[in-house]
């Protein structure tokens, strides 16, 4: 499990019974359990054929699944308010009567809800402040004894793992203050009706057209970025498609992102490889709709226009990406 990036062991991403977007904003975490002792695959298989889910599971070995992306809708709480505006985690149990979880669950559920209260700004895990119980929003047992004899300690890990993480807002940056090793280049390219066309270095066209994006006029299909970390794309097809990290323009299957429509939109996450060598860095990047000039520069998942979209786009179809990276 990455905590900083909160980038999950395995990812399951569903294809329904949740909501594309959210209509408010990551406030707190709803803590849940399974009412068994299901695997992160089981959590799936149940969930596409139930109208449920959640956004993290942690099955009894202690691994982390993501099931719904954290920017979405996860359909867990009863209630819209709180599925609108927290991250839910469901916890499987180790017996059912009464309904507890193994340590490994406690102590991996813990740490998952401090990394998420640092990663969104929620302050250190506070029960009924920032983390609530999914009795709170609804008539029913969940989360089981998490709420009742295992919470001192689920709460007294989750605020020692928040500690010991240096709370705050996450990543942290934390660059050397004289950084031994420059910036990375950034490679890039794009795919339209056209073709491939050339691969950018940051802001550089190697194809020698002068131009700092990648772009023909025409919609962007097809999008591969070469760098540590994930990228992703909105189509009008499909919405939001699965995180990439390869980076090949031919491979339409798993080197690169999209479906052969329009993108509307783009995400991209870096992950720093060498802190104490770069500084922590990040990757700078904004979209120009067909006609229009750019919009705001995003920086990793963050809106420099202070929108609060953590993506680039605005709905319309994107004829230009141009990208590099930044220290933090």
């Amino acid at each position: 499990m990455d905590w900083i990036g909160l980038n999950a062991d395995v990812e399951r991403i569903l294809t329904k019974h949740y909501t594309p977007g959210r209509n408010g904003s990551i406030k707190a975490v709803t803590i849940h359990h399974m009412g068994g002792n299901l695997s992160i695959d089981g959590c799936y298989s149940t969930w596409q054929t139930r109208e449920a889910s959640a956004h993290y599971a942690v099955q009894a070995d202690g691994t982390i699944g993501q099931l719904v992306n954290d920017w979405d809708t996860a359909w867990a709480c009863a209630n819209a308010w709180a599925n609108s505006n927290t991250i839910s985690i469901e916890h499987a149990n180790n017996q059912f009567g009464p309904w507890t979880v193994n340590d490994t669950v406690l102590d991996q559920g813990a740490h998952l809800v401090a990394a998420i209260c640092r990663k969104y700004g929620l302050g250190r895990p506070e029960w009924l402040v920032n983390v609530f119980p999914h009795s709170h929003w609804s008539a029913t047992d969940c989360p089981g004894e998490l709420q009742r004899s295992q919470n001192a300690e689920y709460m007294a890990r989750a605020q020692a793992w928040y500690d010991e993480m240096g709370g705050g807002a996450a990543p942290s940056p934390a660059p050397s203050p004289a950084s031994s090793v420059g910036i990375p280049d950034l490679r890039y390219r794009v795919r339209t009706a056209n073709g491939v066309l050339p691969e950018m270095v940051d802001h550089t066209d190697t194809g020698g057209s002068g131009d700092d994006y990648a772009g023909d006029g025409s919609p962007i299909l097809y999008l591969a970025i070469d760098m540590p970390g994930w990228y992703q794309v909105r189509t009008q097809r499909q919405g939001w498609l699965p995180r990439v990290n390869k980076y090949d323009i031919n491979d339409l299957e798993d080197g690169c992102a999209g479906d052969g429509s329009p993108i509307t939109a783009v995400r991209c996450y870096y992950e720093t490889q060498d802190p104490d060598a770069t500084g922590w860095l990040g990757i700078e990047y904004s979209v120009a709709n067909v006609g229009e000039g750019f919009l705001a520069d995003m920086i990793d998942l963050d809106d420099t226009s202070g929108c609060g979209d953590d993506y680039a786009g605005n709905g319309g179809m994107v004829s230009a990406f141009r990208a590099r990276l930044v220290r933090l």
